[in-house]
């Protein structure tokens, strides 16, 4: 697979930032501020963050390999 350029992984760095702060801000607004918040609303909340932040990493990866592989048929 295709190695990323330093300047793609800090578009992935800040996109993933942005996608977490985006979810924290949906769920605060939605939450009257997290106020309404039950523990499994809490769970859910973790999960979500780490599912914002790995979001622009995957697409990102995926796109790399799809990519490498048009790569690969040009050359066979």
């Amino acid at each position: 697979m295709a190695k990323r350029s330093e300047g793609v992984k800090r578009i992935v760095l800040v996109l993933s930032i942005l996608s977490v702060i985006g979810w924290i801000l949906w769920i605060a607004i939605d939450s009257d501020g997290f106020s309404r918040f039950q523990p499994v609303h809490w769970l859910i909340f973790v999960c979500g963050l780490i599912i914002a932040y790995l979001i622009p990493q995957l697409i990102c990866k995926s796109t790399y390999w799809i990519q490498d592989g048009f790569k690969k048929d040009k050359e066979t």
